[in-house]
Parts: structure tokens; sequence; C-alpha cells
């Protein structure tokens, strides 16, 4: 029996009220066609203009930026992987029939768009656009259409939502009679509902028309502020208390060109320049700064604006601003806030009011560049930290890193975790011993994104885990936000995401809706509790596995569980036989993001294989390795496990297949330099732990290295002499918090083991017996929700009794309870 005891009476500090947030980011199209429902793909026909000064590769496949970053670009399509059961056409979204269309960048409606459409019609021909894998319609839903066009004559075009197999649901004629852009519009109410209709633009006779931007969105929308209400209403369950925006690498970009400027992202949308971003395709900045002010007033959210501070993404290859450029840059920031808090008279408070806000929105954190690190990072945030908090000294000012290490004023700083399960259960423990004396943390972008269990019911536990751990340390730990918020199926560039879309219909993960329960019972007040329980150690599952750091290192004698093996996957590089019975090492393998921390880096000319065929938690892995030199470095993996891919920092790489050394998690026995330690790795993480020590190596001869694992132990031998051992941290398998308010009790329980547990309960006050639960939970650990079974894993609410200051209840396995008990005196 597990035994939790709850002492209302010490209080240990009240909570951040804003601990709970999101974050959003443009990433797999979870802006155009998602959250802001646009339903027109390409509504500026901008999507196949490659981004300025790259060069472009084997075609259309791919281009490279000045600093060398590579992403595919497929004539503006984006990822490969999103051309399934898609007709490719020169202009991406439209189509053609009895019309011929070309880009024109000579007849460009005005000076930020790039180019318009020109289309020559047959008599009855038609153009159409398929939208995001289809246009999602609904019967007695209406929609708006509108476009700026212009023709020599006049042209009657007649503007229908039809079927993909041309079957018309609702059409109206409009008369373009015009030779400089004007604008037309229809209103057209769905007759039924259709997941892939099309919108199509038909000429009732022969003629020639320039487009120079369309949209077709829903007339209805949340608040009337043009954002969708099926997201909308998902984001305000989540009870968050703060937005993060814009991004997120977005607001770096890949070049200086794609960097984030606010100017970009305001005025009317049609005379908003397009941005090409990083994750593969080019947005119209509908869903722009003000935007982003008028989702956080509509949804009581307090704003973090992310701004860019002159660097472009250092994950992918950066530019630095420098004088002038650098300059301007810091007029973006400072003109932004303006448009967000300035008086209505204010140069960009005007340009607000003229879009409908006349009172100021507020800005209550700002965050100075996204991931940024080093000296170049330091230089830029001292220069825009003075000059924000000189005008602005009320706003609280958010940092990449620990930027009062190098005795910068520092108010919050901004750490990201994306890992295991595993990592998750203790990975918050470290906060216990942060100086509460230095600046207060904000875990911006977190999610397990690696391992066995990812975004299924136990990762959801684990990383609830992690937050009531963080909310045990809310003294400094003041905000957390999940990373990323949406993701359009037809779209994936990362996952696992909040909310699953497809253009019709969305879900929530377990993750989701562990978080909205996590943020809406909270309490005012954290209090002291304990509880006594017992503990167990994280089960990794996989392979073992050999990585040799250089070329021509000798090898031999390789056994799993006792029976020579066969190598099961080359990741890098591979063995090949020198004589008989011995292997070498040989890898032509080099790796683009040298010298960034978080970009699961390995040196050139690295072999890593791993061996066996059957995935398991225990056993015994043999190899007999030449050691040259105490320079010689090896690590001797285990449980190599081969993750989901859905994501790399170059799209472009042939390497980038299953099985790879960035996403290969595994743990690892190091030997470097006569010395071996152990660390977890995985794509964004190598966390060391146990206690290196001096091994018995023998230079200029074969080693056998031996590691056995069982019970999430690791133990090592050298020529069968034991040498060292590790075992992995332990986590509770029944985690507590508590917390109060001026009439109740919240007790958050997780349960992250196999079996229920029965928590014995002692309270330092009286409740009444009836009490509720709100419970998450499912007898199968990975199970998921989908579009078939969207409510699979949601909370449970269910009235109790049985309560008292000292009571059982039963914790069931894989779940989360928050128990809502009334106080009384």
């Amino acid at each position: 029996m597990v035994k939790m005891q709850v002492n209302t009476a010490e209080k240990r500090f009240h909570i951040s009220k804003d601990f709970y947030g999101l974050f959003f980011e443009d990433i797999n199209r979870s802006g155009d066609g998602c959250l802001y429902p646009e339903l027109i793909r390409n509504r500026a026909f901008e999507d196949s203009i490659p981004p300025d000064r790259v060069k472009m590769l084997r075609g259309n496949y791919a281009f490279e930026t000045p600093c060398g970053w590579r992403d595919q670009f497929n004539n503006g399509e984006g990822l490969k992987k999103w051309l399934d059961n898609v007709e490719l056409t020169d202009i991406p979204g439209w189509y053609g029939c009895g019309a011929e269309m070309r880009l024109s960048d000579k007849e460009c409606l005005n000076e930020n768009r790039l180019c318009a459409l020109e289309v020559v019609y047959c008599s009855h021909g038609y153009i159409y656009n398929v939208g995001y894998k289809g246009i999602s319609i609904k019967r007695s839903r209406t929609y708006i259409f509108y476009m700026f066009a212009k023709t020599a004559g006049v042209l009657d075009i007649k503007i229908s939502l039809a079927s993909s197999k041309a079957e018309t649901y609702v059409s109206k004629t409009i008369k373009i009679d015009s030779d400089v852009y004007k604008r037309y519009e229809v209103v057209l109410t769905a007759d039924r509902d259709d997941r892939d209709a099309v919108i199509k633009l038909e000429a009732l006779s022969n003629g020639r028309i320039y487009i120079g931007f369309t949209s077709l969105m829903p007339q209805d929308t949340y608040k009337d502020h043009g954002m969708n209400p099926l997201i909308m209403d998902m984001l305000k369950k989540t009870h968050s208390r703060f937005l993060r925006f814009p991004g997120g690498c977005i607001v770096e970009g890949f070049t200086k060109e794609t960097s984030m400027r606010f100017s970009n992202t305001i005025g009317p949308v049609w005379e908003r320049p397009s941005q090409p971003l990083m994750w593969h395709y080019r947005s119209t900045n509908g869903l722009g700064f003000h935007e982003y002010l008028q989702m956080c007033e509509d949804l009581d959210l307090e704003a973090m604006y992310v701004v860019n501070c002159g660097i472009t993404c250092q994950g992918r290859k950066p530019e630095f601003f420098e004088g002038n450029e650098l300059d301007e840059m810091l007029d973006e920031t400072m003109a932004a806030l303006e448009y967000a808090m300035g008086v209505s008279d204010s140069y960009w408070g005007q340009k607000r009011k003229k879009a409908g806000h006349p009172e100021p929105f507020l800005i209550k954190y700002v965050e100075i560049g996204n991931e940024n690190i080093g000296s170049e990072y330091e230089k830029r945030y001292e220069i825009f930290y003075k000059a924000i908090k000189e005008k602005y000294p009320d706003i609280i000012l958010v940092s990449n890193t620990h930027t009062e290490e190098k005795e910068l004023p520092t108010e919050i700083v901004d750490e990201h975790l994306y890992s295991t399960a595993e990592a998750f259960m203790t990975a918050g423990e470290k906060y216990r011993y942060y100086d509460r004396g230095g600046p207060k943390i904000f875990v911006g972008e977190y999610a397990v994104t690696s391992g066995q269990n990812v975004g299924n019911l136990k990762s959801a536990l684990a990383e609830a885990m992690y937050l009531m751990e963080l909310e045990r340390n809310q003294d400094i730990v003041k905000m957390s936000a999940y990373a990323p918020l949406i993701q359009n199926i037809y779209y994936t560039s990362w996952m696992p995401d909040l909310i699953v879309y497809d253009g019709s219909e969305a879900f929530g993960i377990p993750s989701y809706h562990m978080l909205s329960m996590m943020a809406e019972y909270r309490g005012e007040i954290i209090v002291e509790s304990q509880v006594e329980g017992r503990q167990d150690t994280p089960h990794y599952k996989g392979l073992f596995g050999l990585i040799l750091y250089k070329n021509n290192i000798k090898v031999k004698n390789i056994q799993v569980n006792g029976r020579q093996e066969i190598i099961s996957h080359e990741i890098l590089g591979g063995l090949y036989m020198s004589t008989p019975g011995c292997w070498v090492s040989k890898s032509e393998y080099t790796n683009e993001f040298e010298g960034h921390p978080n970009m699961g880096y390995i040196p050139p000319n690295t072999t890593f294989v791993t061996c066996g065929e059957n995935e398991s938690e225990e056993g015994t892995f043999s190899v007999d390795i030449y050691m040259d030199n105490p320079e010689t470095r090896i690590d001797i993996c285990v449980w190599c496990h081969s993750c989901e891919m859905v994501f790399s920092r170059d799209e472009t790489k042939p390497f980038l297949s299953q099985w790879n050394a960035v996403y290969t998690d595994r743990c690892v026995w190091r030997i470097e330099d006569s010395t071996g330690s152990f660390a977890c790795v995985n794509r964004f993480n190598d966390t060391e732990f146990g206690i290196k020590k001096q091994l018995p190596i023998k230079y200029g001869e074969y080693n056998r290295f031996t590691v056995e694992t069982v019970d999430g132990k690791i133990k090592c031998f050298v020529n069968g002499e034991f040498v060292q051992e590790a075992a992995l941290d332990p986590y509770p398998v029944i985690s507590t918090l508590a917390s109060v308010d001026q009439e109740y009790l919240y007790l958050k329980v997780l349960n992250y083991s196999d079996d229920d547990e029965t928590i014995e309960i002692i309270l330092d006050c009286n409740v009444d017996s009836k009490y509720m639960e709100i419970l998450l939970h499912d007898k199968d650990e990975k199970a998921k929700n989908s579009f078939e079974y969207p409510e699979k894993i949601i909370p449970v609410r269910r009235e109790r009794t049985g309560a008292g200051s000292y009571f059982c209840y039963n914790s069931l396995k894989n779940s989360l309870s928050i128990l809502k008990l009334r106080r009384t005196l």
C-alpha cells in the first residue's frame, strides 16, 4: 500500500498563474488551412517561386542557402512525402481544363506580390483549386470568396463550389469589367457536405484575365475574428494562461530574407508579403501579428511575443545581422510593441486602429530570440534587452540561455526538453537544486518525441510526472508550454502535436487531455505533501550496438547472449572483413551540424552498427576490439531503438531513413582515454548518468568488452574482469501533488505502473465524504486517440464518496487522477 500525507497548514508557495500556456508555430501547415481557415492553397500563386538567394538543386527538388543549409522544395509543394495522391501541376494547388495558366511578374496586384496568375480561357473553360488535400465544406455553411482581377474587356466568371468529379453544389457569376485590379466577391452557401470539394472559376466565353489574389473563407469564424472555431474551442478547453507566438524556428528563418519581420504580417492580407518557412512551405501571413494579439484577447491569454534578435536559425547554418541590418531588426521589434500597446494616434497605433482595434492590446512577455546560443546571441540579447526595458519597463523579458552567467540582466530563461518518456520521469528533479536567487524558468517547449512511447497514454503520463515536479518547484519554474500545437495530417513535418486536424475534424492526443486536466485543477497554493511507495527504473527495450569513432578500428567475435551475431543495421558506415574473422570500420560520413549542441552531433568518419534482430530489455553483448591507444573512442550501445522519423534539419540527405544516427535512441557505455562513462542519447539530448571510472585496457592488442543489462542496470567487463556498473535513474511509481484554494483541496495522483495501487490518504483537515474524481486512464499504456476513435483517451468525471481525513483511494494502472475535495471545518 502507498501512503500519502497532506499537510494543508504548511503552505509552500502560491501557484504561478501563468504556469500552463500554449506555444504556436506555423509547422505542419497549422496556420493557413487550419487555425487560420483559408481554404485555397497557394492563394497568391507564389508557392513555386524559390526563396531569394538560394541555389536550386536537382531541378526543383531542393534548394541550398548561401550558408549551405538544404531543404526540399519540389516546385513549392514541400516534402516529397506530401505528394502522395497529388497530381503535379506547374502552379501548386491550381489546375485547368480548357484554360491555360501561367505566372506573370509584370501584372502584380501590388508591390508586395511576386506575381499574378494569367489565365487564357476558352468558352466554358475553367480553373480550380483543390485546397489542402481537398476543400471541406458543410451543408448550410456559408463561404466568402473574393479575388482581385482585371481584364482588357468584359468577361463573366462563374464561381462554384464543386465536387472533385465536377458536380456543382452552388455557384454565382461575377462580371470582370475593369482593366485595373478590382475586388470581386461572392457569398456561397453549400447545399451538402463534402470533405474533398474544389473551388472552380469558369469563364462563360473566351477571354484573358489576370488574378492578383484569391481567398475562400468560412463566414463563421471564432468571435468573427477570422480564426477556425473548431480549433479555437479546443484551445479554450486547455485552460491555458498565455500564448507564445509566432514561433519557434520560423521567427529566425533560414536566411535573412526569411527571418520574421513584424511589418510583413499586418495590414490587408493581400498586401502582406508571403514568406517561405523552414517547415517546407510558403505562408501568405494571413495569420499575422494582429491576429495573434486578437487570439490572446479572445481566449483571455497573456501574450508572449518572440522576436528575431538578428540571427537566423543556428541549427540551419546561420547568418548574423550586423550594423544597419541589426538596427532594422531592433526597429521591427520596437514597432511591433508600439503597434500592440501604443496610443491610437501614434504612428503604429493608427495602423492598429485602422485594423479594427482602437484600444491597445497588452504584451506581458517578450522573448528575445528563439533557441539562440553563444556569444553572438549574448551580444544581441543585451542590445535588445536594454532597448525594450528602457521604453517598456513592465514587459517581462525572456532569454534563450542562462545569460545571467555572463552577468547580463536575466529575468526568465527558456529551457526546452524533447526526449523519451523514460527521461521525462526524472527530468524535472533538477529544478530542486536551482539557485532560488537566480532567474525564473520557462519550459517553453517540451514533449516526448523519442523512444517507444510517442503520442500515446504512456507518454502523456510521463509528461504529467515531469509537470508535477515542475509544479512542486513553481517558486522558480513559472511557465511551461507543450510543443508543437497543431498537426495537419497531410503535411506532417513534426510529431507528436497536441491537436491533430484533417481539414474537417480534429482530436486531441492523450497529452492534450492530460494538460487540460492539469491546468484546470490547480488551486491557489501548493501545500506540503509526501508519498511513501515503491520505485522502479525505466524499462528500455532495444538492440545492442557499436559506435566506432574513426576508420580502420579492428573488431572480431561479436556475440549477443553467447551466440555469434551478424550486423543487423548499418546506421553509419559499416564493418568490412579485412582478414578471416576480422572486421574493420569504414565510414565516409560527414556531419553538417558540427558545433551545435542539439543536433545529435556525431564526428565524421564514424561507424555505427547494431547487432541482433530481436529487441529486448535484458541480455549480454560481447566484442573484441583492437585498441591502438587511449585516444581510440568507442561506444558499446544497449537498448538501441529506431524512432519514427518525421523531421530532419536537412531533408535532402539520402541517409535519413529508418535506423539513422539521429533517430536511434540508445544508452551507451562510452570508452575514451582509458575511462568508462555512461549516457542516454537521443536526437536532442546526451545525458550522462552513473560514475566515471578508469579501465584496465591493454593498448596495442585486442580487448574483450562485455556488457550485461538486467533490471535497468548495465554491468561492464573488460577482458573478463568486472570493471563498473550503472543504474538508470529510478522514478516513483506513484507521484502526487496537493494544492488548495479557499474552498477545495486538489490531489493529483499519477500511477505510472502496470498495477493498480491502493493509496492510503491522510489529511490534516476534514473534507466532505462526496468528492469529484477526474480520471485519465486506459488498460493499454500504448493507447492513442485517432479520427476513428477520437475519444478513446479522455478525462472521465464522476462523483465518488468515502473521503475523509483518512480514506483509501484505488489508483488504476496507467492513470492520472485529480481528486477535488471540499474542505470543511
